[in-house]
């Protein structure tokens, strides 16, 4: 390897980074900021229904890990790309999201 060469893990994983960015960053400008602002009625609903106590915090992560599951099982059906780049969004959402609701410090 040169000096010049970046390691081969490196270079496949900055680049597969991008690509996500480049995803995140087009679904927010088409679709808003649904995260911050989504009241998740329908998971309220059903949290009430069932009789559990969610505190309202806590749906925002329980969505994203909900959604982030999904992804994973997409794969059942055969690879795509998609499954895994909105994978590693959906990750690293949830990964901030419970590093802020855990009070862990950055």
């Amino acid at each position: 390897m040169t000096d010049t060469q970046k390691p081969l893990f490196e270079t496949h994983t900055l680049a597969t980074l991008s690509r996500a960015q480049r995803i995140f960053v087009g679904r927010g400008d088409e679709y808003g900021d649904t995260w911050r602002d989504c009241a998740f009625l329908k998971m309220e609903a059903v949290a009430r229904a069932l009789r559990c106590e969610i505190k309202p915090e806590h749906f925002r992560a329980l969505a994203v890990a909900a959604f982030a599951d999904m992804k994973y099982w997409r794969f059942l059906g055969g690879f795509k790309d998609d499954h895994l780049i909105d994978g590693i969004n959906y990750d690293a959402f949830l990964a901030e999201e419970m590093r802020q609701l855990l009070g862990e410090s950055k």
